[in-house]
């Protein structure tokens, strides 16, 4: 059996530990990248050299773009954004079409942005799309996405939690000088998963041939407030520092946004196609990694 994988964007923290732990399940990974200095697959400059390398694959995962959170966006930057996403996924699907030996499944990460800020709602996959800069880079990646000719598996991410790096690292400094707390008002539902599902859920939707779009948040819905809490207890330190929401729009600007607003996000679809979560439970998932 060919079990050849390849990762657009596999140089940020998620593809790392995609690619390393599919190595260690027998996978021949290879990471795509625009770098010449790497030891990484350079991309080939049209779509037709790139089928030749997609055929008969068995999976192609699609995680490239720029970091939406941590930057200031101006438009160079959201110029940047949006097309890191869109260009990069139109060449692959593009790519995949023109392969005669089709590769099984393509993987192309979404992101809880899709939905925006919603308050109290619960959100579901058939939920209308929010309106806004990030909503709308979430719509046009899926819609390219999705004029791909073989099983399409897209998954809606909320924030991931490793101990590796990535937001948790931030979260967790305050705390360690005992000023940590929540961010803005608290009350925003935070839509978090173990990076060990992330990958998980990748490898099953490859295993079990799953197609459509999913979110990729795990089962325990927990306000800001909360996941500061149970940080705290995790780490025997008090959460009582809020961070007041127009100190992180002076330091972050518009993108401030994304860190601020409040999303439900049900985890019911991706249960309901039996996948087993390893962490269910946030506390547990923190104890795992602070």
């Amino acid at each position: 059996m060919d079990k050849r994988i390849y990762i657009a964007g596999g140089s940020g923290l998620l593809g790392q530990y995609i690619e390393k732990h599919l190595d260690k399940q027998g996978y021949k990974v290879t990471v795509l990248t625009r770098s010449k200095n790497t030891q990484d697959l350079e991309y080939p400059d049209t779509p037709e050299e790139l089928a030749e390398i997609f055929e008969g694959a068995t999976a192609i995962i699609n995680l490239a773009g720029a970091s939406i959170v941590g930057k200031r966006w101006n438009p160079e930057y959201k110029e940047i954004l949006y097309n890191s996403r869109i260009k990069t996924t139109k060449y692959l699907v593009e790519a995949i079409n023109l392969t005669q030996n089709k590769p099984q499944i393509f993987i192309s990460a979404s992101a809880v942005g899709f939905y925006g800020d919603r308050a109290e709602e619960v959100l579901t996959e058939e939920l209308n799309p929010a309106e806004g800069f990030v909503a709308n880079i979430c719509i046009d990646w899926e819609k390219e996405a999705l004029k791909c000719e073989i099983p399409t598996f897209i998954p809606r991410i909320g924030i991931v939690l490793a101990k590796e790096g990535g937001a948790l690292q931030e979260m967790i400094t305050p705390f360690k000088f005992f000023v940590g707390g929540p961010i803005g008002s608290g009350k925003q539902w935070f839509p978090w998963i173990h990076i060990k599902d992330i990958y998980s859920i990748f490898k099953f939707a490859i295993e079990n041939n799953l197609e459509g779009i999913y979110n990729a948040v795990a089962p325990e819905e927990v306000r800001m407030s909360t996941f500061a809490k149970k940080l705290g207890k995790v780490m025997s330190r008090p959460s009582l520092f809020q961070v007041p929401s127009f100190v992180l729009k002076i330091i972050l600007g518009e993108s401030a946004q994304e860190v601020l607003r409040s999303q439900r996000v049900s985890a019911s679809k991706i249960l309901k196609a039996n996948y087993k979560f390893q962490y269910n439970e946030l506390e547990d998932a923190l104890r795992s990694m602070v």
